[in-house]
Formats: structure tokens, sequence, C-alpha cells
């Protein structure tokens, strides 16, 4: 560390004895001289940060390194479970992490306890644990679910190497963990990707550019209710009504008008909330995100 403190000051000193030898003559070398230095001195300070709060996470033990996993993921913490990853964890799953402001989860149900449940011996350098996750919503209980991740020994330290959770896990939604296969659903102007967990359970109405998809439940005694909708709006109605400041989400825009989703407000099940249709509305609902992401004009 005082290696690297010792040459960005030794390249700060260089920059200032050329301005003071006449290089000062010409202000714009110098305020592209004195930007680049700030610029050092700014993404050195933060890899600095970075690295000194990795160093205070290191885990102990292999069992602590399942304890801070696993709170890290309670709390919906990403960057918190980055820290504990080996560096091949952490580059497979950066791009994720950043795409979603580095924030995993839902909102609701969310876990209300965790436990480390088992441990298995691996080697003298490898372990892997089952950890147990209690689930609470505004209703009270929310059932409970499981992760197992492997941890192994790095130098003085040990990080994770591998975690899996069931891919229709509530614990594994909005993670990085249990990325799922998807389709394309095609409509006359655009098309997007939904998850393939989602088949047989919407019902899609198109109608000149505008687009209602709706929950299918598998008891037909139940009605399908509206999962999200994307508008088609003039520009120029998009900007006067202050649409942008509300509930919809711009996917696009094309011959003066604004393609956006509308998501619904709240679970539309809310009225049966142990139901198997709340979860289900409740786990599309949380991958509505990577459904936008998606969406692109096919016209």
């Amino acid at each position: 560390m005082k290696k690297k403190i010792a040459v960005l000051t030794s390249s700060i000193a260089l920059v200032s004895m050329l301005a003071g030898a006449g290089y000062a003559a010409e202000p714009a070398h110098g305020m592209i001289a004195e930007a680049s230095v700030q610029s050092v001195q700014k993404a050195d300070s933060t890899n600095l940060q970075i690295k000194l709060l990795e160093e205070a996470l290191a885990p102990v033990s292999a069992k602590d390194a399942a304890g801070k996993w696993s709170k890290a993921l309670a709390n919906r913490n990403g960057a918190a479970q980055n820290a504990l990853f080996t560096p091949a964890l952490k580059k497979k799953y950066k791009s994720y992490f950043e795409s979603y402001g580095w924030v995993t989860g839902g909102s609701s149900p969310w876990v209300s306890s965790h436990k480390v449940t088992k441990e298995k011996k691996l080697s003298s350098t490898a372990y892997e644990y089952t950890i147990h996750f209690s689930l609470v919503s505004s209703s009270g209980k929310h059932g409970s679910e499981n992760a197992v991740i492997s941890v192994k020994k790095s130098g003085s330290t040990w990080l994770i190497e591998k975690v899996y959770i069931k891919p229709d896990s509530i614990i594994g939604s909005l993670t990085p963990y249990t990325a799922e296969p998807v389709f394309t659903y095609r409509a006359a102007e655009y098309a997007f990707s939904i998850p393939q967990s989602w088949d047989m359970k919407y019902t899609a109405a198109e109608k000149e550019g505008s687009l209602v998809f709706s929950y299918k439940p598998a008891n037909k005694k139940i009605s399908s209710r509206t999962l999200f909708s994307i508008e088609k709006i003039k520009l120029d109605t998009w900007k006067k009504d202050g649409y942008e400041e509300g509930l919809h989400k711009k996917l696009g825009e094309k011959n003066g008008f604004v393609y956006a989703m509308l998501p619904s407000s709240e679970n539309q099940y809310n009225d049966m909330p142990d139901s198997i249709e709340y979860k289900e509305y409740h786990q599309m609902s949380l991958q509505l995100k990577a459904v936008r992401d998606s969406f692109m004009f096919i016209n």
C-alpha cells in the first residue's frame, strides 16, 4: 500500500515540476494533466476503500464465511456478498450486481432468520454448508428455504466459490444465483424475453401496439389478474402529462411514440396471501426488470 501511495505522490510531484518548468504556459495542457491526476486519485481512493472494506469482512473460518454470506443475503446486500467470493466468482457475477445496483432479492417476503444447519468437510481446505432461511411477510410466516455454498481456504482467509439455490425459490429471486432459461414473446411491433417458468401461467391481449399481460392461475376457478401492461403513448402526451414521474417504465421510443411498461402497483392476490397464486404472482413481479431490459423493436 505504501508503495502504491508513493508512486501516486511521485506522479503528482512530477506533474507539478513539469508545470513549473514551463508547461504551465499552456493552460489547456495543465488542465488536462490536473484532471488526469484527479481521476487517478479518485480511482485509487475508491479501490483502496474497497480493498480495506473487504479485508475487514474477511472470514476467519469456513463457517464464518457461511454466516457472513447468509447475513448479507438476508440484508439484500450484494456488495457484502461479493466481498466474500473467490476472484472467479466475483468475475462471474459482477455484471449482474452492477445492473441491479448491488441490491439483491425482493422486499417481501423477507428473511426473518438464518442458520447453518449442516457442515460437510470436503478436504482440509474446503467445506460445504447448508443454510436454512426462515421467511415472513406482512401477513406472517411464509415458510422456509435452503441454500448450499462451497467454501475454500485462500491464504489466511476463506472464500465462497459456489452457491446453489433452487431456481424457483424466494431467496434466489433477483440474485445471480438462479438464472433461468428464457423464451421470446413477440408482439406485432416489439419483442421481449420472459422466463421459461412463466409458460402456461399467462395470457396476453394486444391492441394497436398496447399489450395487457396477465397472470393465469392453474386453478381455473380463480380469475386471471393483470401483471403488467405495455402502453403506446404519444411522445407529446408522455412529456406533457409527466408519465415518467409515475409508475410507467420507459421501454423505448419510435415514430413519435413512447412504449412503456406499467407494472401492477401491488400483488393482485393480496386477498389470498397464503395461496400459490399469491406466491407465483409475486415471483413473476420480481422478474419484471429483466423483462424490461430485454425489450426490443422488431419492425
